[in-house]
């Protein structure tokens, strides 16, 4: 590498020569100008298709996608107790929560429900698929979960499903069906639409006719269709998918989320848009209450 650097110097040197008046100055013995260095290492195999990437035409609804985040898909998360451990304690607190649900749908006729938490780190994406999961275990229940999460979708992960098409997808793609992106894991007993390829316009996709269409035609196949959204606080992308739902549950964890904090996410969806608040991570035993909220005690949360 020392004749690397050297050659750099060198050529440096012979730059500010060629800019300014004058002859050139000698080259140094050490340094002769027909020494020959080692070539510069070969540029990575990536770096060709990067540089066609960003001079390609940003007209194509594919420029809109960005790179899928690196992993592997794995196992199901440990934490979705209402699929790997139906008959746990904690899963009976994702029953009593399914039990709330289902009597919202007899008495209002719910059938799409938010889950949505203050911020980040809550537990929203483990309790909206242990809720999926719960539901599911009804006999002849029809149940799809939507990741509509689509800055930080974590519900592929936790599932183990590897990338592929979502709603990202569909929004972006009239020619995406909705067949396309539906499909149904082998551990739930639900169908699952996952967000898809991470996208730089998030908030703008959500805005889409295209989501209200998907919505209204799971609302159609589906008796329950449990909606998997980004924090309140963060981000605006909740005030859309608020008013596409039956109702938002908001997710709290215990010793982490401020109360100023979810005051505020309570006052951003609006009171009549909550149909209650599920208090995460709390060690203490409490019952679920049929009251304007309910209290659960659930499994520490590892993403949200």
């Amino acid at each position: 590498m020392s004749k690397f650097f050297k050659a750099l110097e060198t050529a440096e040197r012979e730059r500010r020569q060629a800019a300014g008046a004058g002859p050139p100055e000698a080259p140094p013995a050490e340094a002769p100008r027909a020494a020959v260095v080692e070539p510069a290492p070969a540029p990575p195999a990536y770096g060709a298709p990067l540089t066609r990437e960003a001079s390609r035409p940003q007209g194509t609804w594919e420029a809109l996608l960005l790179p899928p985040p690196p992993g592997e898909p794995g196992e199901v998360d440990e934490h979705l107790v209402s699929l790997l451990a139906p008959t746990s304690p904690a899963a009976e607190q994702y029953r009593a929560l399914r039990l709330h649900v289902e009597t919202l749908r007899r008495e209002r006729g719910l059938r799409a429900v938010a889950v949505s938490s203050p911020g980040r780190g809550d537990g929203k994406t483990l309790s909206a698929i242990n809720l999926a999961g719960a539901l599911a275990q009804a006999p002849e229940a029809r149940v799809v979960l939507v990741e509509a999460d689509l800055r930080h979708p974590a519900v592929g992960r936790a599932l183990g499903r590897p990338p592929g098409p979502g709603l990202a997808s569909y929004l972006l793609d009239p020619a995406v069906s909705l067949e396309a992106v539906v499909e149904r894991p082998p551990t739930g007993g639900f169908a699952v639409v996952l967000a898809g390829p991470p996208s730089a316009i998030p908030y703008e996709l959500l805005k889409s006719p295209r989501l209200a269409a998907l919505l209204a035609a799971l609302r159609e196949r589906y008796d329950y269709v449990v909606v998997d959204t980004p924090p309140v606080l963060p981000y605006p992308d909740v005030a859309i998918l608020r008013d596409l739902v039956d109702g938002v549950v908001l997710v709290v964890r215990a010793n982490h989320t401020p109360r100023e904090t979810v005051r505020d996410a309570l006052a951003a969806l609006g009171p009549d848009r909550v149909l209650g608040v599920v208090f995460n991570d709390d060690a203490r035993p409490a019952p679920l209450a049929a009251a304007a909220g309910w209290r659960a005690v659930l499994p520490r949360p590892r993403i949200a």
